[in-house]
């Protein structure tokens, strides 16, 4: 490989992925993991799909949120730096992905190292901002994807592409969420039947969650990200990260979606008495 330092340089990126890059990797390091995550330009944003599924989620994707909520609202979603990073690295994937796949192993490599001289658990993200199959982060040279390539490591993602779940019996060391988009609760229903855990999207006024949502109990999945440590068969309450997108006029506006369970109105959820 070309000198790491040297390969960024001239692709313009500070990094590929990293520890503790947002509030949801900051809480599970606080909770003694660090989770090495990956953030690509979601959807189509840089010519490339990277979420095959993504038809009704992705107008309110986390990728506006957060630092980039501030960087979206002030420079628009092209102008933003952010963004602009996201895509350099997205075409690096589809273009050149052996020297994608040689920055990556030395990150993973040098992010372990450094959470084992700490004492950190140690956990990877890809899909921080995407929906990608773990096999196709593959080493073209040996032919090795990701999870074999470190089978000593905690993966795991979210995911709404249903198949894809079977990776979770061939490779043990990659954990699945699959994820409600408003369209898919058949799919839900048949991982949560099958001892899987389901993410679902909630907003209310107050910020609480409910105790249970269609007769399934509802763990608080915000205070850290290492979903590979909750309970099966329960749904992961995320609270909605407000986007750049809601904003009209200065103020905030709940999309009208699905995807996100207005708490204030549904009626389907059973709150702790």
């Amino acid at each position: 490989m070309i000198g790491y330092i040297k390969a960024k340089r001239e692709l313009g990126i500070s990094y590929l992925g990293n520890v503790a890059q947002s509030m949801k990797m900051r809480l599970s390091y606080e909770h003694g993991t660090m989770t090495y995550c990956v953030y690509l330009a979601p959807w189509n944003m840089s010519g490339h799909n990277v979420c095959p599924k993504g038809l009704h989620c992705h107008e309110f994707c986390l990728n506006g949120s957060g630092q980039n909520k501030c960087d979206e609202l002030a420079r628009g979603v092209e102008g933003s730096k952010i963004n602009r990073s996201r895509i350099k690295k997205t075409k690096l994937f589809y273009e050149n992905r052996g020297l994608f796949m040689e920055i990556l192993t030395h990150e993973i490599e040098s992010k372990r190292e450094k959470a084992k001289r700490m004492g950190y658990g140690f956990s990877v993200r890809l899909n921080g901002t995407s929906d990608l199959s773990p096999l196709a982060f593959r080493d073209p040279k040996t032919g090795k994807n990701i999870l074999d390539l470190f089978s000593d490591v905690q993966f795991y993602d979210y995911t709404k592409v249903y198949n894809r779940t079977k990776l979770m019996a061939e490779y043990p060391n990659y954990d699945l969420t699959f994820s409600y988009d408003g369209y898919n609760w058949d799919e839900c229903e048949k991982f949560l039947q099958n001892d899987g855990k389901v993410a679902v999207v909630f907003y209310s006024e107050s910020g609480k969650l409910p105790k249970k949502f269609r007769g399934y109990d509802v763990i608080d999945a915000n205070g850290y990200d290492m979903r590979y440590l909750d309970p099966k068969r329960s749904i992961m309450g995320l609270h909605y990260h407000k986007t750049a997108r809601d904003y009209k006029s200065g103020h905030f506006e709940l999309p009208n979606t699905p995807f996100v369970i207005n708490l204030d109105k549904e009626e389907n959820v059973e709150w702790e008495i």
